[in-house]
């Protein structure tokens, strides 16, 4: 196991550095895509803010609860960002294409290499930002601080996995359609349920983010599990709905490899 696991990590560490020295010598798309996405949260803090000056709560949300749950869903996308976005992105190439030809005789597992290739630097700002945001209005939200930090670190781990089991699971009907960009724009329209605290939601929507699309472990979940506000049915629901999706990710996944077309076929 640790023979793998060191294995897997010089894959990674090979990928990082190849990335590094690419963002380096583009230098200037490094900083317009630092800008944009800054101006992307500066955009969704405007929102909140715009709110709370004319209310006080959104059904038990405070303004500083809220803007804790924004600190842990920027943290979480942003490592999704850095990690896995540029990897999808190119994922229906590989597919429809024929480039995942090259990956599949590699020996390594296809899917670490599909969704390690591009690792995008440019976000690690924004994952400081986030942190700074969760610290900043974690006092006032109720978050103790201290060793709770640990939990911050577990909890947006949890929604780093649930956003990339989401963008796998959409990403992955690929294998059956000649396009993936129609799955790609399906589930950015479902991603800005993720970007806003569930409870501003009816509770059929607030059920539906939890178990049929669970955009709401991005975010809302666990922002409310750090400050100690979730129901105990939630914990049901992440293992069976994160569970559910990563099960149903490996069944397509192995399905989609036994009608996969390459590109000397």
């Amino acid at each position: 196991m640790l023979r793998g696991f060191i294995y897997y990590w010089n894959i990674f560490a090979i990928t990082l550095k190849n990335n590094f020295v690419n963002e380096f010598i583009y230098r200037t798309n490094f900083f317009a895509m630092t800008l944009a996405d800054l101006v992307w949260i500066a955009i969704e803090a405007s929102f909140f803010e715009i709110i709370y000056s004319n209310i006080n709560s959104i059904n038990g949300w405070t303004k500083p609860e809220t803007f804790f749950f924004l600190g842990v869903f920027i943290s979480s996308d942003t490592l999704f960002t850095i990690f896995f976005q540029r990897s999808f992105w190119q994922f229906p190439a590989l597919i429809n294409q024929g480039e995942l030809d090259i990956l599949l005789t590699k020996p390594a597992n296809t899917v670490f290499l599909a969704c390690f290739r591009y690792i995008n630097l440019s976000q690690t700002s924004n994952l400081f930002l986030g942190f700074w945001i969760i610290h900043h209005y974690g006092p006032s939200a109720g978050f103790k601080g201290g060793l709770s930090w640990l939990t911050v670190g577990g909890w947006i781990m949890v929604g780093l996995v649930a956003q990339f089991l989401l963008r796998f699971g959409f990403l992955v009907w690929t294998f059956w359609l000649e396009r993936g960009i129609s799955t790609s724009m399906l589930y950015y329209q479902f991603y800005a349920l993720a970007n806003k605290p569930d409870g501003i939601y009816p509770k059929l929507f607030r059920f539906l983010i939890k178990t049929i699309l669970p955009f709401a472990f991005i975010g809302s979940v666990p922002s409310q599990m750090i400050l100690g506000k979730a129901n105990p049915s939630d914990f049901a629901f992440l293992f069976l709905s994160l569970g559910t999706y990563a099960l149903g990710c490996r069944f397509l996944w192995k399905r989609g490899l036994l009608r996969y077309q390459s590109a000397s076929s």
